[in-house]
Order: C-alpha cells, then structure tokens, then sequence
C-alpha cells in the first residue's frame, strides 16, 4: 500500500483533492492507521481514481461521478454522456456565436466604430395599464408635442402614474420616413379612465426586446442600431415590430444632452 503522498503522485491528484474524496465518500483510503492517523491506498484504487479523473474531464460534477461510482450502472452513465453531449453542443453554439461577436467587433474596430460600448439587453417588458397617444406627425421632432398633450390629459383626469414612472415611444412605420412618421406613446398608469377622442387608455400586452440603454444625445443611434441590428443577426432573432424608445431621462427632465438616459430598442422574437 502507498501512503497519502506517494498515491499522490501515482494518481497525480493532490493530496488535497484526495482528502476532499475521502469527505465526500467518493474516494476513501483503504486503511487509515489509527495511531499516526496516516492514510494509506492501494494500486487498485487508482483504477477508480482514472475513472473520476475521466468523468471529470468531459464535464461530469462530482456528486453525478459518486453516484456513477456507486451504481456501477451502464444505463445510468449512457444517460450522463447523453446530457453532457447536449450540454456540450450548447456551449459549442455560445462559443460560436461569441467568435462571430469577435469577428464583427474586429471588422468594426479597423473602421473605427467601438460597437462593445453599446452592450445589448434581451428583455420583456410585460402586459401594463396605460395612456397611449398616436398620431402621424410631420417630422420625429414633433413627438415633444404629444408627451405634452398626454402630459395635458393626465392632468384633466388626475391619472396616476406608476412608480417609477415609465414612457414609451413606438415608432410604427414599417420603413424610415423622414415626414409623416406614424409614432405612437405610452406611459404606464395606475387606475381605471375614460378614454378621449385621441388619448386611449388600455391593457397593453407584453413583448419581448432587443435594447441598448446609452448615456448622451441621439447624435449615437447609427451606432445604437448597427449595435441592435448586429446582436440580432448573430443571435437569429427577427424583427416583429416597431422600434421602441424608453426615456429614463429625458430632454423633458433634463435639457443638458450629457444626462439623458435612453433605451432603444426593437421588439423580436426568435
């Protein structure tokens, strides 16, 4: 039989890897000398030591190995290789989707675009009470003018807003216009209201997200959406309506640009 050390290095697994076997009953010393209190293994168990070390290496969690171990079930250990070869294929496909991320980012490092600034969130914003204001405007810098006229109606009817509160613009044109945009805005409520001739109060249902939330002007949205649009392809999701802008803060609250929080983003699924 060999000491703790020299089974050390015959298994080459550190001692202190053995004694951890040893508390979880995975790995126990064939004899432990109750004086000097030494552990002692023989040759045979380092077949089963090439076993843990075998499982280990493709993937397996000890407490899956001990049970393995124990079962010396075939049928079980086919089950385990099953889940890891899944496990394995999703990881594989993570790590592509992340070297194509590198390559892309490379590409547009050389043009002088750093697209990682703009990190892209997949999100559901989910079913809400709302006030909703749409109308077709001349040009998008018209919109100030609704939040303005549902700001108006909010206070005609003493509307609670949610808390935080929270505004969302939906730019629903199938195509970018310059003139005679179709946008549409929301903001979240408390309460029950009666609807006007142009302000809707509704149950708007959920959706799922592609967003990047930025810090600054707007003077960044090419970089916003070639981010999106990016992070999109990659991932294969599909655009299935409007963009959407959700103003944390806004020109409204803050007229210095350096201060407005913005999330953009499109509505996708996969």
């Amino acid at each position: 039989m060999f000491k703790i050390g020299e089974f050390s290095k015959l298994s080459q697994v550190t001692v202190r890897a053995l004694h951890y076997y040893e508390r979880i009953n995975l790995l126990v010393p064939t004899t432990i000398d109750p004086f000097t209190n030494y552990r002692y293994y023989s040759a045979i168990q380092l077949e089963t030591v090439n076993r843990i070390k075998t499982l280990q290496m493709i993937g397996l969690p000890l407490k899956a190995i001990k049970k393995i171990l124990e079962s010396n079930d075939t049928e079980q250990l086919e089950k385990y290789y099953d889940l890891r070869i899944i496990e394995i294929e999703s990881e594989l496909e993570e790590l592509q989707l992340k070297q194509q991320y590198i390559k892309k980012y490379q590409n547009k490092m050389k043009e002088g675009i750093y697209m990682e600034k703009y990190s892209v969130e997949l999100k559901t914003i989910p079913e809400r009470k709302v006030m909703s204001l749409r109308k077709t405007l001349p040009t998008f810098n018209e919109e100030g003018k609704l939040w303005a006229e549902l700001y108006n109606e909010s206070l005609q009817q003493k509307v609670t807003l949610t808390n935080p509160p929270m505004g969302l613009t939906f730019y629903h044109d199938k195509e970018y216009k310059e003139n005679n945009v179709d946008i549409e805005i929301q903001s979240n409520i408390v309460g029950d209201y009666k609807d006007t001739s142009t302000v809707k109060f509704l149950n708007a249902p959920s959706f799922m997200m592609a967003s990047v939330t930025f810090n600054g002007s707007y003077e960044q949205m090419p970089e916003v959406t070639e981010a999106l649009a990016t992070w999109i392809e990659v991932n294969n999701y599909q655009i299935t309506g409007p963009m959407v802008n959700i103003s944390h803060v806004s020109p409204a609250q803050d007229p210095n640009p350096e201060n407005w929080v913005t999330e953009s983003g499109f509505i996708v699924t996969k």
